[in-house]
């Protein structure tokens, strides 16, 4: 009884974790300008729900630019001071973002004073919503 319990909480807990990744949506910043100087970030991100698990990939010149993975806080601040997570300038770098609630991703001070910061909130990811009985 106890290995039937066991395996219906396993395969549960699968589905749920499946469905969570199923939706995950990957969105290039910026769309085809990439990052750079002159993007509107406010209006790129304004129709877009960010959810744990999604991906924004941030696409400019290798080594032309650092990231800073930080909370809205120092985002709005400009502040790349003791970020969250630091980027390595690779020029394709991919965020998979799984902490729920408002953050920002920028570069430099100066890039940011200059509008070069994406500021976004983080939902939870959607889980299954119950159908009815299930009978495994």
């Amino acid at each position: 009884m106890a290995n039937k319990n066991l395996g219906i909480l396993i395969l549960i807990a699968t589905l749920v974790a499946q469905a969570t990744w199923a939706r995950a949506k990957e969105y290039i910043v910026g769309d085809d300008k990439g990052w750079a100087p002159g993007v509107d970030y406010d209006a790129w991100i304004k129709d877009k729900e960010i959810f744990q698990g999604d991906k924004l990939v941030f696409r400019f010149e290798r080594e032309t630019r650092k990231l800073y993975y930080t909370t809205h806080e120092k985002c709005n601040a400009c502040c790349p001071n003791d970020p969250l997570m630091e980027m390595y300038p690779c020029g394709n770098n991919c965020l998979t973002v799984m902490k729920i609630g408002k953050r920002c991703v920028m570069s430099t001070r100066e890039d940011c004073l200059n509008g070069m910061k994406l500021l976004f909130e983080v939902k939870p990811a959607p889980v299954l919503q119950e159908c009815g009985e299930t009978i495994i």
